[in-house]
Formats: C-alpha cells, structure tokens, sequence
C-alpha cells in the first residue's frame, strides 16, 4: 500500500487545486510509479499530506473514478483500474523529458515565464487536436 504520492502544488501557478492532483496522479500512471491495482491514499491521508480540504480530494478521485482511471472497493480503498491508461515506456519518458528541458531553456532565453509557455504548448496542443479532427 502507498501511503504518500509524489505530488506537489504550486499554489501560484494559477491552476486549481484539484486540476493540479488529478494531472499529477494521471502522470504518475503513465510514468509507471502508480501501476494497475495499485493502491491509493485514503481520501483523508493524501488532503493530510498535501494540507488541502479533504473534499478536494474526494473530489479529485470521483472524477478520476468517473474516467475509469480509479475503482473503488467499498470498505477497502480506491486502486488504480486495470484500464487505466498504461505507463509510457521509459526511454520514452526520457526523451520527452530531455525535449521538455530543452524547451524551457529556450523559453527562458527569449525571456518566457512558466505560465507563457504552458499556455503556448496548451494552444499548439488544442490546434492539432482541432486539425486532427
């Protein structure tokens, strides 16, 4: 059993609470360190551990539970669904990562914020879905 998740929250970032749990617990699965049936913290042990209302993270894992991606046993706990979305290979990851940095450094060169830069992947990421389409 889990009993604490690494996830951190930025309280500046300007993202909701809860949007910033359930993106990292999303993360978390694909990055492998929360497999299917894993275990997950009681609702009442993470809120404790990362000092937020314990609704917030009630909240977090009926949402995550409504997109299949938790279950819930009742009387038992909720683990990661065997549907879940599958962990990324790491070499993968990895690569990714290192585009990742790559990136933030060429951001911050030209003078680029964190929040500019979410927001500049975020609308190149809706384009292409939109041009999928």
């Amino acid at each position: 059993m889990m009993t604490q998740l690494p996830v951190h929250l930025d309280q500046d970032s300007g993202s909701p609470v809860y949007v910033q749990v359930e993106q990292q617990i999303r993360l978390l699965i694909h990055k492998g360190v929360l497999r299917p049936g894993a275990m997950m913290p009681t609702v009442r042990g993470l809120a404790v551990q990362l000092q937020i209302n314990a609704n917030t993270i009630a909240r977090v894992y009926r949402d995550l539970q409504a997109d299949g991606v938790l279950r819930l046993k009742r009387g038992v706990g909720s683990f990661v669904s065997d549907t879940a979305d599958r962990p990324v290979p790491a070499a993968s990851f990895n690569g990714m990562e290192k585009k990742v940095i790559e990136l933030m450094r060429m951001a911050r060169r030209h003078g680029l914020g964190a929040a500019e830069l979410s927001q500049f992947v975020l609308s190149r990421w809706k384009e292409s879905e939109d041009a999928s389409r």
